[in-house]
């Protein structure tokens, strides 16, 4: 008779691979980002509103609405060579902003040749131009446009008491190039006898004008920077220990340990036991007198 064989297990049935689902269709991511993106501007998230503009422009490179949304966001951010960088690899020209982000990155001679080839001129593009000649020291050329925009512009508008303030500023920049404050400081330096008062040298130094040290301006950049900074090795002192010191303890002091006072001090309390010098003992040090035989004096069991 043959040997039986025992039957083979049947095979596990092989386990399905994981299939992704497919993308959605562009018709209908393209709404949910607009959304996300007006979302995102209203409530002022503008980091997350620039990956979305990002992947706005991945699906529809045309879009003109999330590149002039990413323009945008460059600009508030202050992210000026990105936003340089878009403006130059697109086709699109945008000469005004091109020329802001030039000004920016103090690229004087490169931002004004930008402006020239501006069709249209407007208000803020005189503005612009003003900023840029008042940087490059040309301060004839910045007062003459102030004024101008001064003349167009409504004694009661907003925009008179900033125009006064750069007036100002420019013809005290003007003044300190032109007087010869630079002579004072020479005859002040030189081994001659004459004496120039100082306060009359400080005449001569143009004072910022008033609103130019606003929140958010120079004046609050510095002292954040200055506040975040801290020197080397500075720490915070407490004002209070964080547990009671025990009397005697002065904080910032090594205290000395002194075990024999502390043995003498427990001591004295009722019912303390005290072993040869080393402190207290788990038990009693006294002898013990047991109920075993072999010792002097005592009854033991019979051997």
């Amino acid at each position: 008779m043959a040997p039986q064989t025992k039957a083979s297990p049947a095979p596990a049935p092989k386990s399905k691979g994981f299939t992704p689902k497919p993308p959605r269709p562009v018709e209908e991511r393209l709404p949910r980002l607009y959304r996300s993106l007006s979302d995102q501007v209203d409530e002022g998230y503008f980091e997350n509103a620039v990956k979305t503009c990002k992947k706005i422009l991945n699906l529809d490179a045309a879009s003109e609405t999330a590149f002039q949304t990413l323009l945008f966001l460059y600009l508030q951010i202050d992210e000026y060579p990105a936003a340089l960088k878009l403006i130059e690899d697109s086709k699109k020209t945008h000469p005004f902003e091109r020329a802001y982000c030039l000004y920016r990155l103090h690229r004087e001679s490169e931002a004004l040749a930008a402006l020239e080839g501006l069709e249209e001129e407007g208000k803020k593009v005189e503005h612009l131009r003003a900023q840029i000649y008042y940087r490059m020291g040309e301060w004839e050329k910045t007062q003459e446009i102030y004024e101008s925009l001064l003349d167009e512009v409504d004694a009661h508008s907003p925009e008179h008491p900033d125009i006064l303030a750069n007036i100002a500023a420019t013809s005290k920049r003007h003044e300190f190039d032109s007087r010869d404050y630079r002579s004072h400081l020479a005859n002040v330096g030189s081994s001659s006898q004459v004496q120039v008062p100082a306060a009359e040298i400080e005449s001569y130094v143009p004072s910022l004008p008033t609103g130019w040290a606003t929140a958010g301006g120079l004046a609050a950049t510095v002292e954040k920077k200055t506040a975040a900074v801290k020197a080397p090795g500075e720490k915070l002192e407490r004002s209070k220990p964080k547990h009671k010191l025990p009397k005697g303890a002065v904080a910032g002091k090594p205290v000395a340990e002194d075990r024999l006072s502390y043995i003498n001090a427990q001591s004295k309390k009722k019912g303390a036991k005290e072993s040869m010098g080393t402190g207290f003992t788990q038990g009693s040090t006294a002898q013990s007198s047991g109920g075993g035989g072999g010792t002097k004096n005592k009854k033991g069991k019979k051997k």
